[in-house]
Parts: C-alpha cells; structure tokens; sequence
C-alpha cells in the first residue's frame, strides 16, 4: 500500500509537470480510477504518436508520465512491477552464480 501512495504522489508531481510545458493541459488527473488512468494514458500515448508523424520532439515529460501512470496502474491492479524485476534480478544473479560454481 506504501508503494501505491509513492507511486501516486509521483504521478500527480509528474502530471503537473507535464501540464507546465504541454501546449494542451490534459484532462484532471483522478489517481484513484483506473478508467481515467487509462484514457490519460492513451491520451499521452497518441499525442506522442502525433509528435512522431510530424516529425516534431515529444516532451520528455512524456516517457515519465506513461511510465508512471503504467506503475499505478499495475499496483492498482495488485501487480508491483519493481518487486517482479527484483526478484528477476536476484533469479537471474543466482543462476550466474550457480553455473560459475559449475564450471569451477
């Protein structure tokens, strides 16, 4: 739940951000409503997409709110992305370790 609060709260300073320097403001942001969330995500998505078509440079803003909408959507949803790369890391570090002790 701590993860979710964080991730929240650096969404909403992300967001803010973002409106500072976006020619159009986006919609108000609800960080509690998944539904919302998602349009403001393909919100984003598709003004990236436009900038791309006209060959003009997308926000770094951009990339910072699509990620960290997507994080507060997947711990809305129960999954903590950080926590599954985690234990990626620790997986794939234990997997080295083991085939170095192998090949000793």
């Amino acid at each position: 739940m701590q993860r979710l609060k964080e991730s929240q709260e650096a969404l909403t300073l992300i967001y803010n951000a973002y409106n500072e320097v976006a020619a159009n403001p986006l919609a108000p942001l609800d960080i509690n409503d998944e539904d919302c969330l998602k349009k403001l995500l393909n919100t984003v998505m598709n003004r990236e997409s436009v900038s791309h078509i006209q060959n003009k440079k997308t926000l770094k803003e951009s990339s910072e709110l699509r990620s960290s909408i997507a994080d507060v959507l997947l711990l809305l949803d129960g999954c903590d992305i950080k926590e599954i790369k985690a234990a990626m890391r620790k997986a794939t570090a234990n997997s080295v370790e083991e085939v170095v002790e192998v090949e000793k």
